[in-house]
């Protein structure tokens, strides 16, 4: 028996009681600590559906609880379990709740977007490009940083879609302000870009290509792709010969 499913025999009796369960999640939560107990916040998704609590979990602020504090572990698994409950109901409210939390100012919470619409991806990766689309011409840097987050995850990537990615990094990479919490967004460029081009070499290479001369700091961004061993390992030559362009 795997973990989770060892979480899905101990969460199912304590299901329908919110106290239980907030105790069991903020016990479990494996904060403080280096890594929050993930496999719990997925198996907890497989199951929960009470939007009440969920949101009444979102609630819980920055400054009621940092990212350290356990009891944040309810506002990140509300996250994950919100996209989810998307794929099955197709409830726009959801959206616009994921959107604001991308928003957050703790780094767990932002992951949890993240985790949420990569599972959108996985059921529909259509209903997450249209719902891309829509975000990308009026988002911030935290919003556009969650759209590359959410779409480098290799499970749903495929050439065709790899495509999808490099455009709206383009509109990113177009639009790019160096303003408030870009910090945070170019952290996101440094590692995203090199998964999109892990999927479809041969137009990322091309990508990168593109790119390589018309800002100092898209440079710097391209060089840390560039050495992802996604990349080396897989074509040295290649990457060797973009990295002396920089």
């Amino acid at each position: 028996m795997g973990k989770k499913d060892d979480l899905l025999i101990k969460l199912k009796p304590i299901i329908s009681d919110p106290d239980k369960l907030e105790k069991f999640i903020i016990e479990n939560s494996n904060l403080p600590g280096p890594r929050g107990n993930l496999e719990l916040a997925f198996a907890l998704a497989e199951i929960y559906e009470d939007l009440n609590v969920l949101l009444k979990w979102t609630n819980i602020t920055e400054d009621q609880s940092d990212v350290n504090d356990p009891k944040s572990f309810l506002a990140f698994c509300a996250a994950v379990c919100l996209g989810k409950i998307y794929t099955r109901k197709k409830d726009r409210k959801i959206i616009t709740i994921l959107k604001h939390l991308a928003n957050d100012g703790r780094w767990r919470m932002r992951e949890a977007v993240a985790f949420s619409f990569q599972t959108i991806g996985e059921c529909d990766f259509n209903e997450l490009k249209t719902i891309f689309s829509e975000w990308i011409t009026k988002s911030n840097n935290l919003e556009k940083r969650a759209i590359l987050v959410s779409l480098a995850h290799p499970r749903f990537l495929n050439e065709e879609r790899a495509k999808f990615c490099f455009e709206i990094t383009d509109v990113i990479l177009k639009q790019m302000d160096k303003g408030h919490n870009f910090d945070v967004l170019k952290k996101g460029l440094e590692f995203t870009i090199s998964v999109f081009v892990a999927a479809n070499l041969k137009l990322g290479f091309n990508f990168i290509r593109k790119w390589i001369g018309k800002d100092k700091i898209i440079d710097k961004i391209m060089k840390e792709n560039l050495k992802k061993k996604r990349l080396t390992k897989r074509k040295p030559q290649e990457v060797q010969n973009l990295l002396r362009e920089l």
